[in-house]
């Protein structure tokens, strides 16, 4: 049996849902099927706006709906309430300006009798359907998925409670001293990186950094802050999402952070195969092999790639996606073949073939562009060479010296 979709994976998302069941006086029937509609994919895309959700949904004759969620806006003077009670508290203010929302903000807006999270006549659901209840199940299920929303970016809430992220910056910034409101609040965090790479070849110097800049790379925060979600309407019929942009964006925050903190490198150069496996190394055994079948891949392949980043890095997954790259230096080879043979070796146990050697044990050694050498065993029906080693300018260094021969 499939697991059943949990609606809310964080704070933000099962708050909503908490809130949805038992704080919004919705009817528990509808709701109900509602998050049959939800689980069963009927929802197709959810788009946000200041103050209300909506989404087609796919009822069960097939027939497309038009579903709207619209929630009570905030008045200005809530606004005001809010945006002070988060500028009172420094933690908070600051985790704002990083891109994340503390739980506790709710707890401090509801202590200024400001409610976030819906309540009863809050949420006014809307449907081009024939069914007249509030909701019927396709704003129920849209209603259920708002809390995927809201795990993905939790400033959704404020969104549909009237406010994008940047208004509300801009109103604790005001009240904590910061640039006025007509001030560009980007201008006192560095200087364009439009202008700061144009006209400059790849890789070469740049001008001076900033005095904004240098100090925030004196004051480096201990982990990387993930940039805000992406909020442009993606066009239908494409394979991309929201949550695959925003990982795509939080994975190029965490290598800019490690290359400043700790001089590692961006891996710009990498290939796409290089850097398909360095991403598919983070995943489970499930989540590896939905990619896999995403790109025409088996699992058993896909999982060779990210052993060979592991071990070889973006050499290591060319190698190994690559037998093109594999050298036919003979004389490379062969001294390969015969350094074996000092090591103990007979030369019958050490095949000497177009582009590589060939050992007992299903073990291939190869020579990569980079001039060292690689060890590969075939694994499964289907033989598949997987790096078994990294790799070494010395070929011996990925063998183990022969047994000894047994004495009379």
């Amino acid at each position: 049996m499939a697991p059943r979709t949990r609606f809310g994976t964080t704070w933000w998302g099962r708050a909503w849902v908490e809130a949805l069941e038992q704080s919004a006086a919705l009817d528990p029937g509808r709701l109900s099927r509602g998050r049959t509609y939800a689980r069963g994919g009927k929802v197709g895309s959810i788009d946000l706006h200041p103050g209300y959700a909506s989404a087609r949904v796919r009822g069960r004759q097939g027939r497309i709906y038009r579903t709207d969620v619209a929630v009570r806006s905030l008045g200005p003077a809530e606004w005001d309430q809010v945006a002070e009670a988060i500028a009172s508290k420094s933690a908070h203010a600051a985790a704002l300006f990083d891109g994340e929302l503390s739980p506790a903000v709710v707890e401090d807006a509801a202590a200024v009798d400001v409610r976030l999270l819906p309540g009863a006549g809050d949420l006014r659901p809307d449907c081009s359907c024939p069914d007249w209840a509030e909701p019927c199940k396709h704003a129920a299920a849209l209603c259920y998925l708002i809390a995927t929303e809201l795990d993905r970016d939790p400033f959704v809430l404020f969104l549909l409670r009237g406010m994008a992220r940047d208004d509300l910056l801009q109103l604790v910034r005001a009240r904590r001293g910061g640039p006025s409101q007509h001030q560009d609040p980007t201008e006192s965090l560095g200087i364009d990186a439009k202008a700061a790479w144009e006209a400059k070849p790849f890789g070469g110097p740049l001008a001076p950094l900033p005095p904004q800049v240098a100090s925030a790379l004196a004051n480096l925060p201990p982990r990387a802050v993930h940039p805000p979600s992406w909020d442009v309407q993606i066009p239908s019929g494409t394979s991309l999402t929201r949550a695959g942009i925003d990982a795509l964006a939080s994975d190029a925050a965490e290598r800019a952070h490690s290359a400043l903190a700790d001089g590692t490198s961006l891996g710009l150069a990498a290939g796409i195969a290089g850097d398909l496996a360095r991403r598919a190394s983070s995943l489970d055994r499930h989540q590896l092999s939905e990619l896999s079948i995403r790109l025409g891949m088996r699992p058993t392949q896909m999982a060779a790639h990210v052993e060979a980043w592991h071990l070889g890095g973006d050499a290591g997954v060319a190698m190994v996606a690559d037998l093109d790259l594999w050298s036919t230096d003979q004389t490379a080879l062969s001294a390969g073949r015969e350094a074996l043979v000092e090591l103990g070796y007979s030369r019958r146990s050490v095949s000497l073939n177009y582009d590589s050697l060939r050992m007992r044990g299903s073990v291939w050694l190869a020579i990569g562009p980079d001039r060292r050498w690689y060890k590969f065993r075939e694994r499964g029906q289907r033989r598949e060479l997987h790096l078994a080693d990294a790799p070494s300018h010395d070929i011996c260094d990925l063998v183990d010296p022969p047994p000894a021969s047994p004495t009379r």
